[in-house]
């Protein structure tokens, strides 16, 4: 079967691309009631969580932005243990937005607005395993696969390409796993250092056992890519939850 996309992925650090952020907050979004919906979107100022969850990736073009860059992901090597490192990375991002969250009342609307975005996009980036990735190849980015005789990167195949190839919609991440309650309050427990190190225990299966990227590789990981952007929404929705609801 002819893939035709994944014969022209770019070299990108998008984790999920448009879509797959956008789900991710259309899935935390459906967990929330409607007043603490409104104040969320009353701190957006206008912004929609869709395009609040696509900001960070918006925003690379310009670059008065540069320094933001390196907070999209972290990289161990092979056989190094995942930790929160001070400073410019995603773990140690992703614990300063929520902590700050937590006290949102002592920050300008501006300021809360900015880490509304922050929140929405690392929590995605974060479980797009290549983004807690090997640093040799910079993420997957500078590995190569083929498909079709075609080289693409494996970074971009697993950020958009089977997304867009599978064409998953919400619905089909909202179905993948069946949590009650009480599971869904079990897969928040957790801390944003465990959520990496759970994404980093997939990259076995990402780099697969050959270069040669075949159906039943893309049906594999297109269960991952929907289990991981559910668990993604899910957590960012307890996240908002216990930020906002009834403040």
């Amino acid at each position: 079967m002819v893939l035709t996309i994944l014969a022209i992925l770019p070299l990108k650090t998008f984790a999920w691309g448009k879509k797959g952020h956008e789900i991710v907050a259309q899935i935390a979004f459906k967990q929330l009631d409607k007043k603490t919906k409104k104040l969320i979107l009353t701190y957006l100022d206008g912004m929609t969580i869709e395009q609040a969850a696509t900001w960070m990736d918006d925003i690379k073009k310009d670059h008065s932005y540069d320094k933001f860059k390196p907070l999209h992901y972290v990289n161990f090597e092979k056989g190094e243990t995942v930790k929160d490192s001070c400073c410019d990375n995603i773990i140690h991002s992703l614990n300063l937005t929520i902590n700050d969250l937590k006290h949102y009342k002592d920050f300008s609307k501006e300021e809360i607005k900015t880490k509304i975005c922050f929140l929405f996009h690392l929590m995605g980036d974060l479980h797009q395993p290549l983004h807690v990735g090997y640093g040799s190849d910079k993420g997957g980015n500078s590995f190569k696969v083929d498909f079709n005789s075609k080289s693409t990167n494996l970074h971009g195949l697993l950020d958009y390409g089977i997304i867009e190839y599978q064409n998953i919609k919400l619905n089909d991440c909202l179905k993948y796993n069946s949590y009650n309650s009480q599971k869904i309050a079990n897969l928040c427990n957790g801390s944003v250092l465990d959520w990496a190190k759970e994404s980093r225990s997939y990259l076995g299966e990402i780099y697969g056992t050959n270069k040669q990227i075949e159906e039943t590789y893309l049906k594999t990981n297109s269960n991952l890519i929907k289990s991981q952007i559910q668990k993604a929404g899910i957590r960012l929705g307890g996240i908002l939850k216990e930020t906002f609801q009834n403040k």
